[in-house]
């Protein structure tokens, strides 16, 4: 089966060609993403303008295909009348703008509550539901309008077949489904926000099919009138699709945001826990994922990099990181003997905020002297990037056992490889990296929509 696999990311939308899940072709656009301050958002209007270039760049390799398959990042909130043209841009998950309105929605439910209705505390822009708060109150012009709440890919989707929809993986993070019960929109918080059934899409499981492609869609990009289109899947989802989904499974994705996604076949709240549904379930039985994250991982490594090492080329950094974690592991080895003279700088990964509070937290480095140098501060925001993966690793623990075959994706894996060498009972875990990351899971998703 040939499918047309599309993974849209807060800064590039790849495209792939995969056959029988196998990915033979990709091509890369950048996404049109945005960061002021305290908000980062998607250009709505380029994002749809950049999808079609990926699928144009792809297709100039290959005459046929049987489906498009597509997965994004979520959050990714944002607002569109009913024609499909987006009246805001998308607000992403990294954007930090409606504290006061995640506040104001704890105390309207109060915590258990929510968590009840919704499955997660309303963290400011991770769970949608905040940032529509914010627009309702910064631009009650538009929300006057009763415009349609969109998700990245209920806006793509609509844009290839003309459908409203969603699948249930993205509509939890919306911050307006049922995740604990997969029962559908939670009339309780739409009530409080005033928005009406009608302005959302209909939800679908990600394993059947939203619609075909348009006509003139198909036309503009060459594809077959009548493509199969599935209704979109989260990125960490079509990930996990490439596995075998049993309970325990356990992907971890280290990129700029450091992420693991852990497969359960019950919800179970918990701190510091993200939960989603897998997003399946017509033809693979509903699960949930338990999330936990770092919002800054290999972006904090990013950071120092940009800030403290701009006078080396990033070939001399990536040597420079090596010998570091080098020498971290030497001295927890006590090959290196730790010299008390030396200043102890210690890091607070922070940089991007915690995605599981509610509170407005910052990174900071502490125990900075004159004798400081710029390698301590590297060595410090690796060890503060490693305390808290283990940390994580024990609070999913605490939710199912995992399985001791982790599947690995992300671009960095040198960091990764550092982490693992400090879970609990390092010998226990098997890596294996995803091949195609995200892609073959689109495929399989496309077959089982499909019934081939």
């Amino acid at each position: 089966m040939r499918v047309l696999a599309i993974d849209v990311g807060s800064s590039s939308i790849k495209a792939a060609w995969c056959k029988n899940g196998k990915v033979k072709t990709i091509q890369d656009v950048d996404t049109p993403s945005m960061a002021e301050a305290r908000s980062v958002e998607i250009d709505a209007v380029k994002l749809i303008a950049a999808l079609e270039k990926a699928i144009g760049e792809v297709m100039k390799h290959h005459k046929h295909v049987d489906a498009i398959a597509i997965d994004t990042l979520c959050p990714g909130i944002g607002l569109a009348d009913a024609s499909g043209t987006p009246l805001t841009n998308l607000i992403t998950h990294q954007d930090r703008r409606s504290f006061s309105q995640a506040a104001e929605i704890e105390k309207h439910f109060g915590r258990d509550e929510h968590q009840r209705l919704i499955g997660n505390r309303p963290i400011p822009g991770g769970i949608g539901s905040t940032s529509l708060l914010w627009l309702k109150q910064n631009r009650l012009d538009l929300w006057k309008k009763k415009p349609r709440v969109i998700q990245p890919t209920t806006l793509l989707v609509h844009h290839l077949t003309g459908k409203w929809c969603i699948d249930v993986s993205q509509a939890a993070f919306t911050g307006l489904y049922d995740t604990p019960g997969l029962t559908g929109w939670s009339s309780e918080v739409l009530g409080f926000l005033g928005i009406q059934q009608n302005q959302l899409p209909a939800l679908l499981w990600a394993d059947e099919v939203a619609g075909t492609l348009k006509t003139d869609i198909a036309a503009r990009l060459g594809l077959p009138e009548g493509l199969p289109v599935l209704p979109g899947i989260v990125d960490t989802s079509a990930a996990v699709m490439a596995t075998d989904c049993r309970p325990g499974r356990l992907v971890h994705s280290s990129g700029s945001s450091d992420v693991l996604a852990l497969v359960v076949d019950t919800y179970k709240p918990a701190d510091h826990v993200l939960w989603r549904p897998l997003g399946t379930g017509k033809h693979v039985k509903p699960r949930w994922l338990a999330v936990s994250t770092m919002a800054a991982g290999g972006s904090s490594i990013k950071w120092v990099r940009d800030e403290f090492f701009r006078d080396i080329s990033h070939k001399q950094f990536w040597k420079l990181l090596d010998k570091v974690i080098a020498k971290i592991e030497a001295r927890e080895s006590r090959r290196i003997p730790k010299n008390n003279s030396e200043p102890e700088v210690s890091f607070s990964p922070l940089l991007a905020g915690d995605r599981t509070s509610l509170e407005e937290k910052q990174g900071e480095f502490t125990g900075l002297t004159l004798a400081t140098k710029r390698e301590d501060m590297l060595t410090a925001v690796v060890r503060a990037l490693t305390v808290d993966s283990r940390r994580r690793i024990e609070s999913l623990q605490a939710v199912h056992r995992i399985e001791p075959e982790i599947f690995t994706m992300g671009g960095e894996q040198i960091l990764a490889r550092h982490l693992h060498r400090h879970w609990p009972e390092p010998k226990r875990w098997k890596f294996t990296p995803l091949e195609g990351e995200a892609m073959p899971g689109l495929g399989k998703l496309a077959q089982l929509a499909l019934g081939k």
